[in-house]
């Protein structure tokens, strides 16, 4: 399911040609606008849907897995089903109307996720719950869009303005095609070189084993083996195992930056597109994204970093004990990972998404590099060889972005001073709550609260002591949530000494 997912996901960046980005940047949309994004939309989504049907047993055959065939021509009508809720969606995004969004996709991920899916489950149908519940929730999605978002649709649009949307969604496109592979090509070099490995381990096995001086009898019942097991031409258990472990691990440490990921898509894209032709209010609301992010996303990665046994083994269970140390050092990529989706979203408005393409390009570069090489040191070389790219792409965007918005290092660096400070914070706090927690319980979900509580109780008598940590320039986190708090000596202290 793991390879099924990326090479779908793969193929509909390509199947949507940034048609639904192209909406949301356009500063006004005529009704021509509206029509030709629907209709181009539709046709690419039945194209992709035969054309993917046709062309999976060559994927599968690529891997050696012929299941693989029917678990992609079923989740390939997803590009059918996604083509229709384009248009709905992105114009929920440009209004801005973030609660039908959310209401959309907490009924989908609800009804199809735990409805369906966890139901096709505990009925036995093992992968094919996952299969169909991933279909249910697209098509419920679609629906509520909408539902909520009704659009009038007539059979006539300009195709000059249509082309330029589609040259906008040609570099978004290429945009997304980039980043996207590079977050899903050590995946997929990974399962290569691990079937590879295991293979190249069982002639070893096998030919020692023939090398070796045996009796008449014990010679006749290595052939019998040999005969009954050979070397298998597909993934072998191990392979896909191993597999699996860096999948997961990748999967639980982008859980927060897809969570950061779907706001730079809804919230920044959107906000900063209608900002692009005022360079100070967009100054000032990129300045502001740095400031929060970075006080969110720094502390946390601290956190996750210290206490990553804990975290995998609630999210992912006890058979993934494996993955720990790769979820650690992986973890080390999150505030990284998250403060490039600022620059993502500036890019994107700005109609700059050609040249951010190649600087894409040479992250999935990198990451395939690092990959390959990395991977003579085991899942760990991996991990730590994808860290160093997510920290060099850090460095590429960042530089043009701040270009973009007419800023320097400088300014950047001053809005994360308090995200810093708060992180090193984090670390003494976190570094306390593990001395102790062996001494409160062995239960990993008490001692993940434990730490939650002790780094809260820190934060905050920091913040009472010393309020002005957590100010830069105008933006001050303290004096923002001392308009919300109830409690009037917080309000007093937070709201006039911060």
């Amino acid at each position: 399911m793991a390879i099924a997912l990326v090479v779908v996901g793969f193929i509909e960046i390509f199947s949507q040609i940034g048609i639904g980005p192209a909406l949301i940047q356009r500063k006004k949309l005529t009704q021509e606008n509206i029509n030709g994004a629907f209709f181009i939309s539709l046709l690419l989504g039945i194209l992709f849907t035969i054309g993917l049907y046709i062309i999976a047993p060559w994927i599968a055959k690529y891997y050696d897995y012929e299941p693989l065939t029917a678990v992609l021509r079923w989740i390939g009508l997803s590009f059918f089903i996604s083509a229709l809720a384009i248009v709905p969606r992105s114009l929920i995004i440009k209004d801005m109307s973030f609660r039908k969004l959310f209401f959309c996709s907490i009924t989908a991920m609800t009804i199809g996720n735990l409805g369906v899916g966890l139901t096709l489950a505990f009925l036995g149908y093992d992968l094919w719950a996952y299969v169909f519940a991933l279909l249910a929730q697209n098509a419920l999605m679609t629906i509520s869009y909408w539902f909520f978002h009704p659009v009038k649709l007539t059979l006539s649009w300009n195709w000059e303005t249509t082309l330029d949307m589609i040259r906008y969604g040609g570099g978004s496109t290429l945009f997304n095609v980039f980043n996207y592979a590079a977050t899903k090509i050590d995946t997929l070099i990974v399962g290569k070189m691990a079937n590879a490995d295991q293979l190249l381990d069982q002639q070893g096995f096998q030919q020692a084993e023939q090398a070796t001086d045996l009796s008449i009898g014990e010679s006749n019942q290595v052939i019998s083996q040999a005969q009954i097991d050979p070397i298998p031409t597909s993934m072998t258990s191990e392979s896909w195992s191993t597999t699996g472990i860096y999948d997961r691990s990748v999967y639980l440490m982008s859980l927060p930056i897809t969570v950061l990921g779907k706001l730079s898509d809804s919230v920044m894209f959107s906000g900063l597109s209608q900002l692009q032709d005022d360079l100070p209010r967009l100054q000032r609301a990129y300045l502001s994204a740095l400031y929060h992010i970075g006080l969110l996303v720094i502390p946390g990665s601290v956190f996750m970093v210290f206490f990553a046994e804990e975290i995998t083994i609630l999210f992912l269970g006890e058979n993934f004990y494996e993955s720990i140390p790769i979820v650690k050092i992986l973890f080390i990529s999150v505030a990284f990972r998250s403060l490039i989706k600022i620059s993502d979203s500036v890019v994107r408005a700005l109609d700059k998404v050609y040249t951010a393409s190649a600087i894409k390009a040479m992250f999935f570069v990198l990451v395939a590099i690092g990959t390959y090489f990395g991977w003579a040191y085991g899942l760990e070389g991996v991990a730590w060889s994808l860290v160093f790219a997510v920290a060099i792409q850090f460095f590429m965007m960042k530089s043009f972005s701040l270009k973009l918005v007419k800023l320097n290092w400088s300014r950047l660096i001053k809005k994360l001073i308090p995200g810093v400070i708060t992180g090193i914070i984090a670390v003494f706090a976190s570094w306390a709550a593990q001395a102790i927690n062996p001494l409160i319980s062995e239960h990993l979900l008490i001692r993940l609260l434990v730490a939650l509580a002790l780094n809260a109780i820190v934060l905050f008598s920091v913040a009472w002591f010393v309020p002005f940590l957590f100010k830069q320039g105008k933006d001050n986190v303290l004096a923002t949530l001392a308009t919300k708090i109830p409690i009037a000596a917080l309000r007093k202290r937070w709201g006039s000494k911060a």
